[in-house]
């Protein structure tokens, strides 16, 4: 029984998932359709590797990754596949997804020195607030705030972001002051239709410059921290005569996601390729259910390998090694719905089921 539960090797699954690049366009002329194929072929990748680059560092750690040429890039690449394409006699267009390899990419970050973070956060839902002439708008039109969220919400980042859909309930479960008040308690109806555990107040108030007159819109986002909110300014964005506001949203929009981001990065940064080591127990209900839990473990980036040590009816131990801090394993661990948790000197790591949960307040109840 022990023999065949060994967790070894790395996470590659859901590595794979935050190291495959998607929806890359290519179109590129030659004298040839085949030349061309080969030229856009070439660009996509480039354009992958520098898509994946600004997706697991911070901002500031770009400039730190030396040029790669196309064959050491292509040497990263473990596949890429042509999701649509059109072919001319000279011209070549399609649409890519590339997929690197994670430990060949890991392994060169590192040996540059550039920090990056490879886990990805669970869900957010993000509230956009309009704000103008002191006027708090939500669900009210009209909310060019909100309009702009819910166009081309497709991101890239490491964040999935959710924006409500606005219908008869999410009007009776939150209203516009409850999103800008300082009670976490006004959001948990709203949350929980949604399926997050966490939410974030992203409000963009058109204000007046008292020196000049001139309108300006003030871009804040307010999330949970110490108490019940933190509000951040994210920028200050001036109006010029003639604006298109749409766009200056669209710009806010970027800036948002862009903030909420390396929010996230700062926190789960990898920074060497040292890994440390610990040990875990792990409470389950038979073989079945710690199969499925190894299963999700082997989908955590930072855990680089783990070693069963001893394997009963009712918990595992297993010994991990892994990269970063005990709270970044933990921000991953949590998307794969499980959790840490120190008991006596002993970690414990528990699935966020019905069962499980109760299994482990269990635990918890009865320290020595």
């Amino acid at each position: 029984m022990i023999s065949c539960c060994f967790l070894g090797g790395s996470s590659e699954v859901e590595a794979n998932q935050v190291f495959k690049i998607e929806n890359i366009e290519v179109d590129e002329t030659s004298h040839t359709a085949i030349a061309a194929r080969e030229e856009a072929l070439k660009i996509g990748q480039k354009k992958a590797w520098e898509l994946l680059v600004r997706r697991v560092t911070l901002t500031d750690e770009n400039s730190q990754i030396v040029e790669l040429s196309f064959d050491e890039i292509k040497s990263l690449v473990q596949s890429y596949e042509v999701v649509r394409e059109r072919v001319s006699p000279v011209r070549y267009l399609a649409t890519l997804t590339v997929t690197f390899n994670p430990n060949l990419v890991r392994e060169i970050l590192l040996k540059n020195g550039v920090t990056f973070s490879e886990t990805p956060s669970l869900p957010i839902l993000l509230i956009p607030v309009f704000e103008t002439n002191g006027v708090s708008r939500l669900w009210e039109t009209p909310n060019p705030w909100m309009n702009v969220w819910r166009e081309n919400l497709y991101d890239d980042s490491l964040i999935p972001l959710i924006i409500p859909e606005g219908d008869l309930q999410d009007i009776k479960y939150l209203s516009a002051a409850q999103a800008i008040s300082e009670k976490l308690v006004h959001f948990n109806p709203i949350m929980k239709k949604y399926g997050v555990h966490k939410v974030v107040v992203a409000k963009i108030s058109r204000k007046f410059d008292l020196v000049d007159n001139l309108p300006f819109l003030e871009l804040t986002s307010r999330a949970p921290g110490q108490g019940d909110f933190e509000e951040t300014i994210i920028d200050i964005i001036k109006i010029p005569p003639d604006t298109d506001l749409d766009a200056l949203m669209n710009a806010g929009k970027q800036k948002t996601i862009r903030s909420l981001n390396e929010a996230w990065k700062k926190q789960n940064q990898v920074v060497s390729g040292v890994k440390q080591r610990i040990s875990v127990e792990i409470p389950i209900v038979g073989l079945k259910h710690w199969l499925s839990i190894r299963s999700k473990l082997r989908e955590i980036g930072t855990l680089k390998m783990s070693e069963l040590v001893s394997l009963t009816k009712k918990r595992a131990l297993v010994d991990f090694w892994i990269m970063g801090t005990l709270k970044q394993l933990d921000n991953a661990l949590q998307y794969k719905r499980l959790a840490l948790f120190e008991n006596n000197n002993l970690l414990i790591l528990c699935e966020l089921s019905n069962t499980m949960t109760k299994v482990c307040d269990g635990i918890k109840s009865n320290k020595n």
